[in-house]
């Protein structure tokens, strides 16, 4: 069973200010929290109005160990009380505001808008991340606000916390696949675990016949053709079941893998590790081609917002009224076209081997992002952008998709070269750009957006 994602729920106002309304305000909000799927909220029966009992309730607050806190914001309140439990939980913040009641020529209601500017500049100061919710308590609109950020939340808890298993290194010559093992630790959060390509093909080799059976039976169930040999679905069940054991050896939950050159040659292993990638991300075990490590990580991070998996590609084609994004055939089924052929196939660019998985993707929203470094290596910077997959037929082997991006290809395409982006993109379903821009906010990453 998955983990619940704990969220600390601090209702706060001033002394004199609290009423049966605002009560029922602080019981509705709480509620409007615990009937997210997935979170479990804490926090206390009534509002907090003195500092003293908000410092006896972070006690309470410290051993529940939430993963977010949500500061509701009835009125405006003491400016110790939030940067007191930001600093203490160390964890993102939500700032949930109101809109102000009319005065009606009276005394001003709420002034909540103004406590959350001052609780925000604090946050801000000392690098604290947090997100702005401003709207009324059971309001449609103010429900999807949370739950994005919330959504958010989990995303950056899942990279920070993310190992990846990077098999055999990059390939070679590409540099744009090269990461900064500290870097990323320091920045972001994951831990990198180098794992020999040899323990791998081992692994594979030693595989008991029951293990190979189930591994193979995975494999055939996620394709509706079959035209490689049965050797090589053999090999790719192997690869397969050999990389899911290292996750638990290893402890890792996200991989890289170096696909080239030396696993194709008979020799080693003699199989492209093409399709084997695609099954592993199609059976919740995000796998990445070319030992992009960073690529991993925009990948998880897409994964977790959209809800859905997401497409490592290249970019081949940005001219005219449509680019392509594609690669080579590692996509996980779960993207192909509603009633196009799933099938297992040898390689295009080897020929006598197999074996990927070619089909075009479905069509739809999306989102194209690229996570790197910035130019003096001294942190990070991510491209955004956003467009619509168009129905697409099996035009040039692997995995295609034809594209219209919002900007245009001739924007996309200048931005890319005069930036130095690397070649390899993350695609998700979906437009997720504003949880990415504000992703990069919160992380004091660089971002490229085009628009």
């Amino acid at each position: 069973m998955a983990k619940k994602f704990k969220i600390g729920f601090l209702p706060l106002t001033k002394v004199n200010w609290t009423n049966e309304i605002m009560e029922a305000q602080r019981a509705e909000a709480q509620q409007m929290l615990s009937s997210m799927e997935g979170v479990e909220v804490f926090g206390p029966d009534s509002m907090i109005d003195l500092e003293s009992r908000a410092v006896n309730l972070l006690e309470e607050f410290e051993a529940k160990r939430p993963d977010l806190l949500v500061v509701f914001l009835a009125t405006f309140a003491l400016g110790t009380i939030v940067p007191l439990y930001a600093k203490r939980l160390k964890v993102p913040v939500i700032l949930w505001t109101i809109p102000e009641p009319d005065p009606a020529g009276g005394r001003l209601r709420a002034n909540s808008f103004c406590a959350a500017n001052m609780n925000a500049h604090f946050l801000w100061r000392f690098h604290i991340p947090y997100f702005h919710v401003h709207g009324d308590v059971g309001a449609e609109k103010t429900a999807k606000e949370l739950e994005k950020y919330v959504r958010l939340a989990r995303a950056m808890d899942a990279v920070s916390k993310m190992r990846i298993g990077c098999i055999g290194g990059r390939v070679p010559g590409f540099y744009t696949s090269s990461c900064s093992e500290m870097l990323l630790r320091d920045k972001l959060g994951p831990e990198v675990k180098y794992i020999t390509m040899l323990e791998l093909i081992n692994d594979a080799k030693k595989l008991s016949g029951a293990e190979l059976e189930k591994a193979e039976a995975i494999v055939r169930g996620d394709a509706t053709a079959c035209v490689t040999s049965d050797e090589n679905v053999r090999k790719s069940a192997a690869l397969y079941a050999a990389v899911c054991g290292l996750r638990d050896k290893f402890l890792v939950d996200t991989f890289t893998f170096r696909c080239w050159p030396e696993i194709i040659s008979d020799d080693l292993y003699g199989l492209l590790a093409c399709s084997t990638i695609g099954h592993l991300t199609n059976h919740g075990v995000l796998t990445v081609c070319e030992g992009d490590v960073y690529a991993a990580v925009m990948l998880r991070l897409e994964r977790e917002l959209s809800g859905q998996d997401p497409f490592f590609c290249d970019l081949i084609v940005c001219e005219g009224d449509y680019g392509v994004l594609w690669h080579c055939g590692a996509a996980p089924c779960s993207l192909c076209r509603e009633g196009f052929e799933r099938r297992l196939n040898n390689s295009s660019t080897v020929p006598t081997k197999g074996a990927i998985n070619e089909f075009p993707l479905k069509p739809g929203r999306f989102t194209l992002a690229r996570l790197g470094e910035t130019r003096d290596g001294s942190g990070f910077r991510m491209l955004i952008a956003t467009g619509t997959g168009l129905d697409t037929d099996l035009f040039v082997r692997g995995n295609p998709l034809k594209v219209e991006f919002d900007a245009g290809c001739d924007k996309l395409r200048r931005t890319v070269f005069d930036n130095g982006f690397e070649h390899h993109f993350s695609m998700a379903y979906g437009d997720i750009s504003d949880e990415l821009e504000q992703y990069c906010r919160v992380m004091d990453i660089e971002t490229i957006v085009v628009k």
